[in-house]
């Protein structure tokens, strides 16, 4: 991008660098874009492996109840998140400027990168989980004192929609601020430049905030379009959809990081 701030006409640049990068990258490698899929299926394997799991014991009466059930996908969930890290390990590579697409490979750098890109991830949204634990909980400490009453639950229920509707609009707020900020922890290596607001500020500043959020809306619209339309292909559209998800998921992020280098100055790119 040859200017500092992205106007309206720089959008369709923007969509087609990375279009671009994204096609020379996983078509021009086909073994590249096989490994993302795997990647991209490995955190769902142990929620598969919990049920499995479950089924022998639902039937022979050995699961003591719903804790046991709960304690089981907890387990499936923490290592399902572990899994995943090494997807978000190579998103770093992507955040990071690496040109071309790069391969699939070095699975512990991966897998350390994409601890602290979770971690970063977690603690950006501890906000949204605060509000969603006291709206929600509310209900659900209430519902176990009081029974399924729903006439002396239902102011409850009513806060706990709000609550909802409060902790989505602080999650799109924190979004903003994440977005860049994973970004700049890709190109130093240091986490705490992922909270550094008063450089992400100066970074959005530079985009134009109408323009940052206005390339975020395009791209991630183009995205769930794509998806969604996958999606309702009968019989074999959720196999489109595992297919195309990497695709997805290298154009988006390849996005981001055009979106952010348009507004960069001062970042230190780490060797």
């Amino acid at each position: 991008m040859s200017e500092r701030q992205v106007n309206y006409m720089d959008f369709g640049k923007l969509l087609g660098d990375s279009f671009g990068y994204t096609k020379d990258g996983l078509l021009g490698n086909p073994v590249t874009w096989i490994l993302l899929i795997v990647l991209s299926v490995l955190p769902v394997i142990p929620f598969g492996l919990a049920l499995l799991a479950m089924i022998p014991l639902f039937m022979t009466g050995t699961v003591t109840g719903i804790p046991t059930v709960i304690a089981a996908f907890a387990v499936a969930l923490i290592v399902a998140l572990l899994l995943g890290t090494f997807f978000m390990g190579y998103m770093v590579k992507i955040f990071r400027g690496e040109v071309p697409l790069p391969a699939v490979s070095g699975f512990g750098k991966m897998f350390s990168d994409g601890i602290r890109y979770l971690l970063i991830e977690i603690i950006y949204t501890i906000p949204v989980i605060i509000i969603l634990a006291f709206s929600i909980g509310a209900v659900f400490m209430a519902a176990l004192s009081t029974g399924p009453d729903f006439e002396a639950l239902l102011p409850l229920i009513g806060g706990a929609i709000l609550g909802i509707l409060i902790a989505l609009i602080v999650a799109i707020i924190i979004g903003l601020f994440a977005i860049i900020g994973v970004v700049r922890f890709a190109r130093t290596g240091r986490i705490g430049e992922a909270f550094n607001f008063s450089a992400i500020i100066a970074t959005i500043g530079r985009i134009g905030w109408g323009s940052y959020i206005l390339a975020l809306i395009i791209g991630g619209a183009i995205v769930l379009v794509v998806q969604v339309v996958l999606g309702s292909i009968p019989f074999i559209g959720g196999i489109l959809q595992l297919i195309i998800s990497p695709f997805l998921t290298v154009f988006f992020t390849r996005y981001v990081t055009l979106l952010y280098e348009s507004g960069e100055r001062d970042v230190t790119v780490q060797a």
